[in-house]
């Protein structure tokens, strides 16, 4: 059985489109690949493309809302969660060990923590994983009025043959 050695909680507004990353953090500016403004030849789905060090991802809420990051460093390849959408699954490569979010588009950076692995130089699996909660409460009003984007960046040892 897997067990979670450490995770930490991120938020950022996106202030321009609905795009994202999770990537590689170096001297406290995002490194990897994807980085700001790069193109990985996707259009609208799947939400989610992937480099060497990182991820971009297309945000489900609006432009303007916030996202919430949540990421997990595992001893092994944690089990699932079936009330998250799986959106991408594979290796990151974090030469740094750091891994942060930022904004796709952005020409200065917000401020964002940094999640340490632990570990430079280093091969990880890991999955991205989603959530949107929106209002159920209030059946009588729209389900959009409240809605949160949840995401868990889980990374774990690769498996050895």
């Amino acid at each position: 059985m897997a067990v979670l050695r450490r995770s930490a909680h991120d938020s950022l507004r996106i202030h321009q489109g609905s795009d994202f990353l999770v990537t590689q953090v170096e001297d406290g500016v995002p490194t990897g690949s994807p980085g700001p403004g790069e193109v990985l030849g996707r259009q609208t789905l799947p939400r989610i493309g992937a480099g060497p060090n990182g991820v971009d991802v297309t945000s489900a809420v609006p432009p303007g809302g916030p996202i919430h990051v949540r990421y997990e460093l595992w001893d092994a390849e944690p089990g699932p969660l079936p009330s998250w959408d799986r959106m991408w699954e594979g290796r990151l490569h974090l030469r740094t060990g750091l891994i942060g979010v930022a904004q796709h588009f952005a020409e200065e950076w917000d401020e964002y923590l940094e999640f340490d692995t632990g570990e430079r130089d280093s091969a990880w699996s890991a999955r991205v994983l989603n959530r949107v909660l929106s209002n159920t409460e209030e059946p009588d009003f729209p389900a959009d009025i409240v809605e949160v984007d949840l995401y868990r960046v889980q990374l774990w040892p690769p498996a050895t043959a």
